[in-house]
């Protein structure tokens, strides 16, 4: 007689809303080393995927009632917290590069400990160099680390998008075509590759291309031209390729652990 009242109390939680996995499905994985953060003036450069992990470093604070001022301006820091300000143009990386490194050189880099420049899953497409963009990429991460050597420049993987799946997905491999973002994620794979090779010691990476492909869980993966290649968790976006509450705290989450492992200079 008991049995069936487990099954009714489930069936209207259920109704209700209320899942007892809930909030496990927006806590970060990690909690924050805020110590690490304390006192030091971050400059952080990048378009929509660099404002989603804002917003979860915004709603990490709250939860954790701790004060960290976020500034949008592109110059000198303005102040300990983050600095951060939209670079370049979409689909354009090389000249995001380029303009990150213009604006360390009109004074953003003054008294930065820690900067970083996040490139775009829409700046990879079909036709895109990925190479050419990973070694302009690191070339100017480089010789910017030797102009400015009190700031530490961090690198940070391509974001990446979700492959498409269903029965537009299985057409296209009928037809003989990759579905969406397939050939995309193996271009943005090939960056990351290379700046991972070049980054992965000496606390200079922020790979937030890992912790898109990680965030449920497990690894996801697809396959294009006999390889694995990392595509965005379905779980952690709403539209493919932005980040939603879930993929913002994750992300959110590594961003301040990699910045607050860094030695303070």
């Amino acid at each position: 007689m008991k049995r069936p009242w487990k099954w009714i109390v489930l069936g209207l939680m259920v109704l209700s809303g209320c899942n007892p996995q809930e909030e496990n499905m927006t806590t970060p994985k990690n909690a924050i080393d805020w110590s690490g953060l304390s006192g030091k003036q971050i400059i952080f450069a990048h378009q929509s995927v660099g404002t989603n992990i804002l917003s979860g470093v915004e709603q990490l604070a709250r939860r954790d009632g701790i004060a960290l001022p976020v500034h949008e301006q592109r110059g000198a820091p303005a102040g300990a917290g983050i600095t951060h300000f939209n670079v370049g143009r979409n689909e354009d990386p090389l000249g995001k590069i380029r303009d990150f490194s213009a604006a360390m050189d009109a004074g953003a880099a003054r008294g930065a400990d820690i900067a970083l420049m996040k490139l775009c899953y829409i700046d990879f497409n079909t036709k895109t160099d990925a190479r050419q963009v990973a070694e302009a990429y690191i070339s100017s991460l480089d010789a910017l680390s030797q102009k400015y050597p009190d700031t530490r420049f961090v690198a940070v993987t391509a974001p990446l998008a979700a492959a498409q799946t269903g029965p537009k997905a299985w057409i296209k491999r009928l037809l003989g075509k990759q579905p969406a973002q397939y050939v995309e994620n193996a271009k943005r794979a090939e960056f990351n590759e290379l700046v991972r090779a070049r980054y992965r010691s000496g606390s200079r990476l922020f790979d937030l291309a890992r912790v898109e492909a990680d965030g449920g869980g497990t690894h996801t993966v697809i396959r294009v031209a006999g390889r694995d290649v990392e595509a965005l968790d379905p779980a952690l976006t709403d539209d493919g390729g932005h980040l939603n509450e879930r993929g913002e705290l994750l992300a959110a989450a590594e961003f301040l652990n990699v910045i607050g492992a860094i030695p303070a200079n």
